[in-house]
């Protein structure tokens, strides 16, 4: 039994690292493939995907990433590519999950159609949209559309701003994300979603407004039993998306003493999570896919 990870650098980085460790413990093969250098061929009605002159096999994929700088074109070669892959074996997540993950708005917006709470937000090409919506909700943060570890995002407290980041950014094409800005108590929360459960969870704290742990926040264990809300908000949410698994970003705010989803990732980092729980997302992740595999 062979399983492929699949990921956009040359090196394994350090989750699919995790992967490796997972299949060697639990007995199966791996391959780890750069999805920059995976081929779709369609001849003589067959779908067939090759690594260089190679054509891969395997019983199943866990896909790790696609890119942080792609432009449309290259982001469709890697889906369509993931999706002729997916039709020889269960690939995870799946390249039709991954389209609305990766794209902020498009998830939310799917939330929000299934009764999932989320933050009031904006996706504009007009300045004078994000100059209204600052003044609408007084604070709010900035995020770049399809970023990731919080890496890019800013909060903005001033209408003018908002007005000078939309229309500087609509010179060069790309469309403004805005949220509003939740109070949060110190804390956010990851919860951690493996086919339909939850295997942990954490509180993100931290002094600063970020509380991304690849921003300096620290994870501190979470008892999901305790929530059953959080928990229930987490399964629907990644259900929802269609994904395997996934990591849930959930806030309460102080203001309305309600929580929000305000993101759901298809690639979740879980060091943090490992070491605030002592769960190995990785096993789960790799038994998961079998048990698919199976069916």
């Amino acid at each position: 039994m062979k399983i492929l990870l699949i990921h956009y650098r040359t090196n394994p980085p350090w989750s699919v690292e995790e992967l490796i460790k997972a299949c060697n413990f639990l007995g199966y093969r791996y391959e780890y493939l750069k999805i920059g250098e995976l081929d779709s061929i369609i001849s003589n009605n067959e779908i067939i995907v090759k690594h260089h002159a190679n054509k891969i096999s395997g019983e199943g994929a866990v896909v790790r990433g696609l890119g942080l700088k792609l432009g449309i074109d290259l982001f469709m070669k890697r889906i369509g590519v993931l999706e002729a892959l997916e039709q020889s074996m269960p690939v995870i997540n799946s390249p039709k999950s991954i389209t609305y993950t990766r794209d902020k708005w498009r998830s939310l917006l799917r939330l929000a159609r299934h009764g999932i709470p989320v933050p009031p937000t904006m996706i504009t090409e007009n300045p004078f949209s994000a100059k209204r919506f600052l003044e609408e909700h007084r604070k709010a943060v900035f995020k770049p559309l399809m970023g990731s570890l919080g890496l890019g995002s800013t909060l903005i407290n001033d209408p003018d701003i908002a007005f000078h980041v939309t229309r500087s950014l609509i010179n060069v094409n790309i469309p403004s994300y805005y949220q509003s800005y939740l109070e949060k108590p110190g804390y956010d929360i990851r919860v951690f979603i493996v086919g339909d459960r939850v295997i942990g969870a954490m509180k993100r704290k931290s002094v600063h407004w970020k509380t991304n742990i690849a921003q300096g926040a620290i994870g501190e264990n979470l008892n999901i039993q305790d929530y059953p809300e959080l928990e229930e908000l987490s399964i629907k949410s990644t259900k929802i998306l269609g994904l395997d698994y996934a990591g849930v970003d959930i806030v309460y705010d102080k203001n309305t003493e309600k929580y929000y989803v305000i993101e759901v990732n298809a690639f979740p980092q879980w060091k943090g999570l490992k070491q605030a729980t002592g769960v190995d997302p990785a096993i789960h992740i790799i038994k998961h896919l079998m048990d698919k595999i199976k069916r």
